[in-house]
């Protein structure tokens, strides 16, 4: 049996050829860096107190195929250079929130630079230096910024400051991107790709296999000098439709791992492609759904990405502080949030579940800080938030949480949020209780979701408070016994808070959603994993959706098959 590819040496195997201080990367960046900060420091009235620099190198090989012919293939090399300068202090920075007519200006863009990929020490060092010069005045026209705001603007509730402190780091784990057998990449991706040509009801698909080796390396003026890497691998498949109505609907799945060990044989995906295409034809064929209010189960998967949507943006620390954001969780520390059974954390320094690989995991995060685990609840009471170096009242450190991507100023961000159950029981018995949550509630069925798109979650105070999740697959469950029915075309809605105190009971499963997730310090990989979820109501609403039919003519390798499976 093919597996996903062969590789001639494990993915996570670390570089080990070069010691720290003889790695170019690392010696040009610190040599930079120190020479910078002890000639710029006091180059100003105000003067500069922190510089640190950040550099992803990243080596991937990606192959992706359409209809068993290969669609793209390539592979490539890239490094990408940040520079944090800070003016100020401690106490008030450059990085201080703008208030009134000048909020507009919060953003968290900023200069970032393409390194050489070579070795050459001086190469590297003069791209750095470009780019610090157009971060130290940037930064320095901030701060002049911020000090005139803070005299015409209302005094602050949380008078916390704007950095906080961090012990040094010293760290060296770089991995490496092995030679791969990119023959049994093609192969396997025309293949399982060519599956799609025997259903003429599908508009779209494609298979897609992607390898990577992410080096990041961190330099800052308190003395960290980190270079930590991680390796990622998946497959994936997709596959689209549309009804007559005008509705695009669509199915797929995602493999995640470090290493090939964790990706199935391609029996395994080839079922679940055939799978797969039953779904998306059983919602071909369903109605679309009229709003409504009931019973349902989340399953673990689709109620781990639930809860990083609704619940997981809204515990990022920097948002309980900022005047723009709506602070729904800010004073309820010590308070009961959900039900006492619950408990919730984050911890990047997980790396699995179950055998199951998380996307999340990280042994520092991008403010050179080790990750740790951050405690979010317990028994359904808020305990604390997740924290980068930006504190608040009440948390004055990091907890390892600093995330962005290149071009990006870190913010406190989610790496694995992990929900636990201290009481469950078995997934046949949960759904028992969802037909008599059914049954209760007067209703003549209740929502089975098995898989959900992240959608997007309202934090700040201008909009409501509220989240949108959009249903990919659920099923009506009957009370009165009759076949479960797909449905389509539904959001799940709410708020936080409503949403949380209706969960009543959890199955003993741990479901895991990995993926990458888009805020305003960039995208950045996470995981969430949760028990499956029996919910005694959620709303639903209508999905938008186009008024274009569906193609006039079937495909044309699926002619005469009539659009039928």
């Amino acid at each position: 049996m093919l597996r996903t590819l062969t590789l001639l040496a494990a993915l996570s195997l670390p570089v080990s050829a070069l010691p720290a201080d003889q790695d170019p990367l690392l010696k040009a960046l610190k040599t930079e860096l120190d020479r910078s900060f002890s000639k710029l420091k006091d180059a100003e009235k105000v003067p500069l107190y922190f510089l640190h620099y950040g550099a992803t190198d990243t080596d991937y090989h990606q192959v992706g195929a359409t209809l068993g012919a290969l669609s793209y293939e390539n592979s490539g090399r890239e490094r990408r250079l940040d520079a944090d300068a800070r003016f100020g202090s401690p106490a008030l920075d450059n990085t201080h929130e703008l208030k009134g007519a000048q909020a507009r200006q919060n953003t968290r863009e900023q200069a970032a630079i393409d390194l050489p990929l070579g070795d050459d020490e001086a190469a590297i060092r003069a791209r750095a230096w470009e780019l610090t010069d157009a971060a130290y005045k940037a930064a320095l026209d901030r701060y002049a910024k911020v000090r005139t705001n803070i005299g015409v603007t209302a005094e602050e509730k949380d008078k916390s400051g704007d950095f906080s402190p961090a012990s040094a780091e010293t760290f060296y784990s770089p991995v490496r991107l092995p030679e791969l057998d990119k023959a049994g990449y093609r192969g396997m991706a025309r293949r399982l790709s060519a599956k799609f040509k025997k259903h003429g009801f599908i508009i779209r698909s494609g298979v897609s296999l992607n390898a990577s080796a992410v080096n990041r390396y961190m330099v800052n003026s308190e003395g960290s000098a980190v270079v930590t890497g991680n390796n990622y691998l998946y497959l994936s498949y997709y596959l689209t439709a549309r009804t007559k109505d005008g509705m695009d609907l669509s199915r797929g799945k995602f493999y995640h791992s470090d290493g090939p060990a964790g990706i199935p044989g391609e029996a395994e995906i080839a079922a679940d492609i055939d799978r797969s295409v039953s779904e998306l034809a059983a919602l071909l064929g369903s109605e679309p759904s009229e709003p409504l209010s009931v019973p349902a189960i989340l399953d673990g998967p689709a109620a781990g990405l639930f809860f990083h949507e609704i619940f997981g943006h809204r515990i990022e620390g920097h948002r309980q502080k900022s005047e723009s954001e709506g602070q729904t969780f800010a004073k309820m520390i010590g308070q009961r949030i959900m039900p006492e059974f619950l408990r919730v954390y984050d911890d990047p320094s997980v790396r699995e579940v179950r055998g199951q690989f998380l996307r999340g995991y990280y042994t520092h995060d991008d403010e050179a800080v080790k990750a740790a685990r951050a405690s979010l609840v317990e028994n359904g009471v808020l305990k604390g938030f997740l924290m980068g170096r930006t504190p608040i009242e009440g948390f004055p450190s990091s907890n390892g949480h600093g995330r962005r991507s290149a071009g990006k100023g870190a913010v406190a961000r989610q790496g694995n949020l992990i929900v636990e159950a201290s009481a469950t029981v078995p997934y046949p018995e949960l759904r028992g209780m969802l037909l008599e949550e059914i049954k209760k509630s007067g209703k003549p069925y209740g929502l089975l979701i098995k898989d959900i798109y992240g959608g997007f979650t309202i934090t700040q105070r201008v909009l409501p408070q509220s989240f949108t999740v959009q249903v990919l697959l659920a099923y009506k469950v009957y009370a009165d016994g009759r076949p479960d029915e797909a449905v389509r075309g539904l959001n799940l809605i709410g708020t936080p808070i409503q949403t949380f105190s209706r969960i009543k009971a959890a199955a003993d499963d741990a479901g895991v959603f990995n993926g990458d997730c888009g805020a305003e310090s960039g995208w950045v990989p996470v995981s969430a994993v949760s028990p499956s979820l029996l919910f005694s109501e959620i709303e639903t609403e209508k999905v938008s959706k186009s008024n274009n039919k569906p193609p006039l003519l079937p495909p044309p390798y699926a002619e005469g098959q009539g659009g039928k499976i």
